[in-house]
């Protein structure tokens, strides 16, 4: 899971250097400050070594790993908060599974 959050450390440096640190939320902009090297051969692949920076605490803040239930319950979490969106990385080889289980098991829970 590393590689997904090691990606977007890409799209944070890019907002830290159009913004003020202090303008965004640390959530979001704390953990780059231990990025190196990004190398973009290994683009989104699960052992880069760009990706040896992102630690267990950060994937658990912007990945939703588990079985079903800590996804429904990470999503109503998001959604407690005003999160309206989220988006499904199909990169785990077993893409049709899990969209199948997140239609059959996890977005039910969510129609209103």
């Amino acid at each position: 899971m590393r590689w997904f959050p090691a990606l977007v450390s890409n799209h944070v440096v890019d907002l830290v250097s159009r913004y003020k640190p202090e303008e965004l939320p640390p959530a979001l902009t704390s953990y780059i400050s231990n990025k190196g090297h990004y190398d973009y051969q290994e683009h989104c692949e699960v052992d880069s070594d760009h990706s040896k920076f992102v630690s267990d605490e950060v994937i658990d803040r912007f990945c939703l790993v588990g079985p079903v239930e800590a996804h429904r319950e990470k999503l109503r979490k998001l959604a407690s908060v005003g999160v309206t969106q989220f988006n499904i990385y199909l990169m785990c080889g077993e893409e049709e599974g899990t969209l199948e289980t997140y239609r059959k098991e996890v977005l039910p829970s969510f129609k209103t």
